[in-house]
């Protein structure tokens, strides 16, 4: 029999119980936790915890008698050592710590193993719980973390743009239409909350942001080119850092539509003058006429206001290769984050009308032709257990996976940019749905970088190609 010293009396809706108090680390409220899709039922979420990802079980439902109100006050965390990994249960409340009285204490002798044995505390019957009994590898399997030193090289190999066409960033400023040339762009991030103002700069200039540990200007697009200031709260506002060899510069856009492969017998030279040579050429597709800003004009502008202030050891560290940057494309769900790896991605296009496709797995919203490919459309959300909801922002991430090319249906897409490995946690199961987690902003911020090949399996897109 174990001996138990103190207990951590815990309540399970009317129900008490106890666990072993050296078999806990931290008693905290509930902080914010981020849901993992398709995993075992008991599984909550994660946390970040001291700068770890710790995974989160539900303790009412390991036990099958409902689920613990993470919105009541009440309602805490308790992290436990488990087999070497810091795991954390969710339980209504913590109500006390309890020295054992041993004249109290009645060893179970059933075959409930998760109970192993009933304290008498006045009037009350506290079931002690072995959490090693309950807990079982299969809960957590799905999503073991781990700290990574380096960032290994993707599998997963997306595809050049074919020779006759040329990728482009498109963004929206009112009711025009404009696009860069996807070499320029660097990364596609949020605004941030703070914008330095620089005293006696151009009025289009907002100010500068630090980006890990460099300084970069930041410009409004829309006083460059003669429109009405950007509003930088908007929810739809984006930083794009444009970067011209080791010079950055950071341009605020309004709306940033998609990013697409463009034939380019469809694009339009200009011979003249327009905008002082800040357009070079036109696009015309059934809808729209898109001005291309030229690469020279962005290149000038980041050669005269980039500031060169980056700390001299992430420069060198960068050199060296002993920084390790991974890129990754992040997008929206409802209100989780996820990613998808950029060298995976060919493209990002806004949605369009999807045919169906007979007999496919309910998650296939079915095809559509992409200049002339027929490619499959996987509904991200219903693959994930999330509510289906097609909007204006939606998106259709269309990424190489197997050798084929599929698109994935997403609510938003949200940045493209360049994580350390310091801030990437990757899972141990090659075979799991979540390949890494990203932890931002002191674990304010959560995104899970998914694992393609296990969305959709080989099976099915073999036979959608074959059908």
């Amino acid at each position: 029999m174990k001996k138990i010293d103190t207990i951590l009396q815990i309540r399970l809706g009317e129900e008490y119980f106890g666990i072993d108090s050296d078999d806990s680390n931290q008693i905290l409220r509930v902080p914010v936790i981020t849901s993992i899709p398709l995993t075992n039922k008991c599984l909550n979420g994660i946390v970040v915890l001291n700068g770890k990802i710790v995974p989160v079980l539900d303790l009412k439902k390991v036990l099958d008698i409902g689920s613990v109100d993470i919105t009541n006050e009440d309602s805490r965390i308790i992290t436990l050592n488990f087999d070497g990994e810091e795991v954390a249960i969710l339980v209504d409340e913590v109500v006390d710590a309890l020295n054992m009285d041993e004249n109290n204490y009645d060893e179970n002798v059933s075959e409930d193993n998760f109970i192993v044995g009933f304290y008498k505390q006045k009037d009350d019957l506290i079931q002690i719980i072995e959490p090693k009994n309950i807990i079982k590898d299969d809960m957590i399997e799905s999503f073991q973390p781990i700290e990574v030193d380096k960032t290994s090289d993707s599998s997963e190999d997306g595809l050049s743009a074919d020779a006759d066409t040329n990728r482009y960033l498109f963004f929206k400023s009112k009711k025009e239409y404009f696009a860069v040339d996807i070499e320029l762009v660097a990364e596609l991030i949020f605004v941030p909350e703070e914008i330095t103002p620089i005293a006696g700069s151009k009025n289009s200039n907002l100010g500068a942001i630090t980006l890990r540990n460099e300084v970069i200007d930041v410009f409004d697009f829309n006083l460059l080119f003669g429109f009405p200031t950007v509003d930088i709260k908007s929810e739809d506002s984006r930083l794009l850092i444009l970067r011209d060899e080791e010079k950055k510069l950071a341009l605020c856009v309004e709306n940033v539509q998609e990013i697409k492969d463009v034939d380019i017998s469809k694009i339009e030279s200009l011979n003249t003058s327009i905008g002082d040579n800040k357009i070079e050429s036109l696009y015309k597709d059934e809808k729209t006429i898109v001005s291309i800003v030229s690469a020279t004009y962005f290149r000038e502008l980041i050669d005269e206001f980039s500031v060169t202030t980056q700390n001299q050891q992430d420069m060198d560290e960068q050199k060296n290769g002993s920084s390790s940057m991974r890129e990754l494309a992040v997008f929206a769900i409802e209100k989780e984050e996820f990613a998808f790896d950029i060298e995976s991605v060919q493209e990002i296009i806004t949605y369009q009308e999807v045919t169906p496709f007979p007999e496919s797995n309910e998650y296939i919203d079915g095809v559509i032709n992409l200049r002339g490919s027929i490619i499959p459309v996987v509904n991200l959300p219903k693959k994930l257990d999330f509510k289906a909801n097609i909007t204006d922002k939606s998106k259709i991430v269309v990424c190489t996976t197997e050798g084929e090319k599929v698109g994935f249906l997403v609510d938003d897409v949200n940045d493209i940019m360049f994580i350390e490995d310091k801030f990437v946690s990757s899972s141990k199961n090659n075979e799991a749905l979540i390949k890494s987690t990203i932890s931002l902003d002191d674990g304010k911020r959560v995104i899970l970088e998914l694992r393609l090949n296990q969305i959709i399996s080989v099976e099915d897109l073999q036979g959608i190609k074959e059908d």
